[in-house]
């Protein structure tokens, strides 16, 4: 595993931020106590917080060799999607594909009838096959990632845009 380097320096530049500007003392005796507790060095204390806290901070040999493009399942003319609103995003430290097994694995949607997936900050929008059952929506609302539920939600699609689209001919 390879550091992403403007990962790396964002980390150094906050780092020497929280340094500067913070009193650390409770902090260092935090890991000196789970060092202590653990019987670990503080340098593993702090590699395991960094990993916990960092998650993505490294990318794998395979990712530094091969970018990893995104496509988009090619849909069929005949299947319609709709919008669903997930309270889940990549402030959660949740990434696609995890997102993408929890739905596969609970509703049995095929990852080629998947479309687009919006991740955002604090949610994500993504298009599903049109015809949900009420059971399945259920399961989806309850399923979690992590330890945050997924909070499905239907989209409205908005009327306005397409009144004027509709009007403009």
């Amino acid at each position: 595993m390879h550091v992403h380097p403007r990962k790396l320096d964002k980390l150094k530049k906050r780092l020497q931020q929280v340094l500067k500007q913070q009193d650390l003392d409770a902090h260092r005796a935090v890991i000196q106590q789970l060092s202590s507790e653990l019987a670990i060095d503080t340098v593993d204390c702090a590699a395991a917080l960094l990993c916990i806290g960092q998650p993505h901070l490294f990318r794998n040999h395979r990712e530094q060799e091969e970018p990893k493009v995104q496509a988009q399942p090619i849909q069929s003319p005949n299947c319609r999607n709709v919008r669903y609103r997930l309270d889940v995003g990549t402030s959660h430290r949740i990434d696609q594909e995890q997102l993408l097994a929890v739905l596969i694995e609970e509703s049995g949607v095929d990852r080629k009838r998947i479309a687009r997936v919006d991740m955002r900050d604090t949610y994500t929008l993504i298009d599903l096959p049109d015809g949900m059952p009420a059971d399945i929506f259920q399961l989806l609302s309850e399923a979690t990632v992590g330890d945050h539920k997924l909070n499905i939600k239907r989209v409205k699609p908005n009327r306005r845009k397409f009144r004027e689209i509709k009007t403009s001919y």
